[in-house]
């Protein structure tokens, strides 16, 4: 027979220190051991601060959305998901973070800054190893889903292949490539700047605009180049509501990005503001807008664009007066056999999407406001795939008499409701939980 003494002693030692009987699936009833045990209040007010931080992303930062990128903490009406689609976020959350955001850049896309808990979709590298060659790496393609502090430079993140089903008319979109590139509205009317030996560009214009818009237009001569006009106040607002008034201001309007061909759109848009050599195509923009919606276009072509950032901000002269530069973009498309491809060891394409390799991982701290939002597939898109917001509100299902959990990492303002609806409920620690497959604090209902 076991001493008392020694009985005490054990216990102490033992990590659980209640048995508490709780009901399961189907009123299924079973004993468990717990480390701690009394009201939903109670456990929350002793466990609130050792939970694991709430999953987020800095306030302003941009998220692909619907029909290009808005800002991380207004209010989104749709966001790009790991399917390709849009997406209607249901609930918003934000708080104050004080810390370490981990900045994570892969090649060719641009940089995303997150929490160091925030999960990304990853997978590792897979070494292929050659007699002749030095060895490359190549993405395993076994996905995870990896909190951002543990990335490293080995790791590669996922750009979903953005879904389009609209038909449109080619030369149509021709034409809108042409003004996304050249246009401009003022007032009641719709211009097309071009320089002085397109003339035949500007004819070309012209008629196409006439088929297309029914209006009749008129070329100017102007000191730096020729102008093309149309004075109709329908079509220049509708080019104002469609694509934004200014060059740093545009966008691609959404049923032109869902295009199941946007190529002839591409085409307008490279010969006014682009270029092609051999197997690449150069674009050069200053709307940030318009070069993130370039990565979903190219996407849709079976090639991921790379994006450069030139940030001026030194002053410079146009034709005679002093200007403040503008940030600038360009977007490269590298098509498959060019010689400046992208490599293997950067970006790899599959079916549903692209691997792209990261090219540094940085710290940066951090104080102000971070947000996260909840999506119907728990994925979104900033520059790569990330895992939407970790709130599992307590919930009852009379269908099979189970409780949810409460994870201690929820906003503020969803804390309140829940302990209001909640507090006096008894709830116990369920340590074996694992969400994501990582172990996590949960307080349950007991019922």
């Amino acid at each position: 027979m076991e001493s008392r003494k020694r009985r005490k002693k054990r216990s102490k030692n033992h990590p659980s220190k209640f048995k508490i009987r709780v009901r399961y699936k189907y009123h299924y009833y079973r004993w468990i051991n717990t480390q701690d045990y009394g009201s939903f209040k109670d456990i929350y007010e002793k466990y609130k601060d050792k939970g694991y931080s709430f999953w987020c992303v800095p306030k302003g930062d941009s998220v692909f959305t619907n029909p290009g990128i808005e800002s991380m903490g207004e209010q989104i009406d749709s966001i790009v998901s790991a399917n390709g689609n849009y997406e209607l976020p249901s609930r918003y959350f934000e708080r104050d973070y004080t810390g370490d955001l981990v900045v994570v850049k892969p090649f060719l896309l641009p940089e995303t800054r997150l929490t160091p808990e925030h999960p990304v979709l990853s997978c590792e590298s897979k070494p292929q190893k050659s007699k002749w060659y030095e060895p490359q790496t190549r993405p395993s393609l076994r996905k995870t889903w990896k909190p951002a502090r543990e990335l490293t430079e080995k790791d590669w993140v996922f750009f979903p292949l953005f879904k389009g089903s609209r038909e449109g008319d080619p030369e149509l979109l021709y034409l809108l490539g042409l003004y996304m590139a050249e246009g401009y509205p003022t007032g009641n009317q719709v211009y097309f700047a071009l320089g002085h030996t397109e003339r035949q560009l500007a004819e070309h214009i012209l008629r196409m605009a006439e088929k297309h818009w029914n209006v009749k237009g008129t070329i100017n001569r102007h000191r730096s180049g020729l102008l093309v006009r149309f004075s109709k106040s329908s079509l220049a607002d509708f080019m104002r509501t469609e694509f934004g008034s200014r060059a740093v201001s545009k966008k691609i309007p959404s049923w032109i990005l869902e295009q199941r061909d946007p190529q002839p759109f591409l085409e307008g848009w490279l010969k006014g503001d682009g270029f092609k050599r051999g197997n690449t195509w150069r674009l050069t923009t200053s709307s940030k807008t318009a070069a993130y919606q370039a990565l979903l276009m190219g996407s849709r072509l079976g090639i991921l664009p790379a994006i450069y950032e030139d940030d001026r901000k030194e002053r410079g002269m146009f034709q005679g007066r002093k200007v403040n530069a503008k940030p600038s973009y360009e977007i490269r498309f590298h098509k498959d056999g060019g010689k400046y491809s992208n490599k293997e060891s950067h970006v790899v394409k599959t079916d549903n999407g692209f691997w792209v390799k990261i090219n540094r991982i940085e710290r940066e701290k951090f104080s102000g406001k971070v947000c996260n939002m909840e999506t119907p597939s728990n994925t979104y898109l900033l520059s790569f795939i990330v895992h939407n917001c970790a709130d599992l509100p307590p919930e009852y299902s009379s269908q099979d008499g189970t409780w949810t959990g409460y994870r201690l990492d929820g906003d503020k303002t969803h804390t309140e409701s829940t302990l209001k609806r909640y507090g006096r409920h008894k709830a116990w620690i369920d340590s074996s939980y694992k969400f994501e497959g990582k172990p996590v604090i949960l307080v349950y209902n007991a019922g």
